[in-house]
C-alpha cells in the first residue's frame, strides 16, 4: 500500500475531482492501477511548453505517452481539428483501451473531451486543468463541445472523465488576464450558489496563488455539488448557466471583429451584468445588489464598446443557443446574492434593453473617470 498523499476529492457526478499537493501524485496512481493499452497526452502550443514537462515529472506513467498538440485558442475547437485528431488515432491503430489525457484549458478539456466521447463511440479520457477556469469550471461535469458557424459549444456530447486533476501551481504561469477569465466562473458560483463564496472573491488578491487556492476548491466543490445533483443538465445545473446566455452572444459577436476578441469569462463578466440587471428589472433582484455586482464586474473587466446598432446581431447569435426552446430564450436570473432561478423566459426586446444598458452604463463610466483625471 503506498503512502497517503496530501489531496482532497470531491465527487462530481460519475468522476472525482482531485485537488492538492499531490493531486499530479494521484494520477500516476490511478494510471498505474488502470488497464489501457496506449496513452496519449492532448495539449495546445503554450501547455506542451509550459506544462509538459512538470507533467511527465509527477506522473512517471506518462513518459512513454505519445502526444497531440493544437493551436491555442478558441479557435481549436473546430469539428476540422477533431477529424484531424480522429485520423491520427485511427492511424495509430488506436483502440477502445486507450487513454487521452487532456491538459490545458478549457478549450483543450471541452475538445479533447469530446474526442474521448466520440472515437469508437467512446475511450476514457483524463482532464489535466491548466487554467483557472478550467480548474473550477470547464474541466469538470462531463460537459464536452465544439464550436460550429461561429457558435459556441454548437457539438457536444456529454463524457465523464475518469477524473479531473487539479495542480493549482500551473497558475503559476498565467497572467492576469487568464486569471480573470477563471475568476468570472467562481463569481458566478457565488451568486447563483454561495454569498460567502463571492464575498471572499471580492476580497481575494488574485496575484496571491497560494492565497487563492481555498477559493479554487471552493468553486471547484460548488461546480461538482450542482453537477451531482443534475448529471445531465435536466434541472439545477441550468443555475451554472447565469451570465452564459448574453456571454455567449457577445463573445461570439466579439469573434467577428478580430481587433476586440473577448476571452470567455470576459464575455461572461458583460453577461452576468446584463443577466443581473434583468434580474432587477423583473423584480426578482433588488436594486443595490445589482449594483454591488455591477459594481465589482465593471472594476475587474475592462469595458467592451459597441454601437447600439450591433445589439440586433448579438441577440441573432443568442437565437442558436443549446439553452432555449421553442424559439424561446430561457434565462437562469439571480434572485439575490447566492440564489437563482432557472428557466426563466426573456424576449428578444428585453435582452436588446439589457445590452443598451451595459453600453450606456460603461459609456457613462467612462465619461465620470475623464471628468475626474
Amino acid at each position: 500500500m503506498g503512502a497517503s498523499l496530501a489531496v482532497t476529492e470531491i465527487k462530481a457526478g460519475e468522476h472525482p475531482v482531485v485537488l492538492g499537493p499531490d493531486a499530479l501524485r494521484m494520477l500516476d496512481r490511478v494510471l498505474a492501477d488502470t488497464e489501457h493499452s496506449t496513452a496519449f497526452i492532448l495539449g495546445d502550443e503554450n501547455t506542451m511548453r509550459h506544462c509538459l514537462p512538470e507533467l511527465l515529472a509527477h506522473v512517471p506513467q506518462l513518459r512513454m505517452a505519445k502526444t497531440l498538440s493544437v493551436h491555442s485558442g478558441e479557435k481549436a475547437k473546430d469539428i476540422a481539428v477533431c477529424s484531424d485528431i480522429w485520423r491520427h488515432l485511427a492511424a495509430e491503430a488506436t483502440d477502445r483501451q486507450a487513454i487521452l489525457v487532456c491538459l490545458g484549458g478549457g478549450v483543450v478539456t471541452d475538445l479533447g473531451g469530446f474526442i474521448a466521447g466520440t472515437y469508437k463511440r467512446g475511450i476514457r479520457c483524463i482532464h489535466v486543468p491548466t487554467s483557472l477556469l478550467g480548474m473550477v469550471d470547464a474541466a469538470i461535469g462531463g460537459k464536452t463541445g465544439v464550436d460550429l458557424m461561429g457558435l459556441k459549444n454548437m457539438v457536444g456530447v456529454f463524457h465523464d472523465p475518469l477524473g479531473v486533476f487539479v495542480h493549482a501551481p500551473f497558475l503559476k504561469s498565467l497572467g492576469k488576464r487568464d486569471l480573470l477569465n477563471g475568476l468570472a466562473e467562481m463569481i458566478k458560483h457565488g451568486l447563483v450558489r454561495d454569498a460567502a463564496h463571492w464575498e471572499a472573491i471580492g476580497e481575494a488578491a488574485l496575484h496571491d496563488i497560494d492565497a487563492i487556492a481555498p477559493l479554487v476548491e471552493r468553486s471547484a466543490a460548488i461546480k461538482a455539488a450542482v453537477v451531482s445533483e443534475d448529471p445531465r443538465e435536466a434541472g439545477i445545473r441550468k443555475l451554472l448557466n447565469f451570465g452564459h446566455t448574453i456571454g455567449h452572444g457577445v463573445e461570439a459577436h466579439s469573434w467577428e471583429s478580430p481587433q476586440r476578441v473577448l476571452l470567455h469569462g470576459e464575455a461572461v463578466a458583460i453577461g452576468m451584468i446584463c443577466e443581473a440587471w434583468l434580474s432587477w428589472r423583473l423584480a426578482m433582484l433588488e436594486r443595490e445588489s445589482y449594483d454591488r455586482i455591477a459594481a465589482q464586474l465593471l472594476q475587474l473587466y475592462k469595458p467592451y464598446v459597441f454601437d447600439s446598432a450591433e445589439n440586433h446581431r448579438m441577440v441573432e447569435l443568442m437565437r442558436n443557443d443549446k439553452k432555449n426552446e421553442n424559439g424561446r430564450f430561457r434565462f437562469t436570473l439571480i434572485t439575490g446574492i447566492g440564489s437563482a432561478k432557472v428557466d426563466v423566459e426573456i424576449t428578444a426586446a428585453q435582452v436588446q434593453e439589457a445590452l443598451e444598458h451595459y453600453r450606456l452604463l460603461i459609456r457613462d463610466a467612462a465619461r465620470t473617470h475623464s471628468d475626474q483625471a
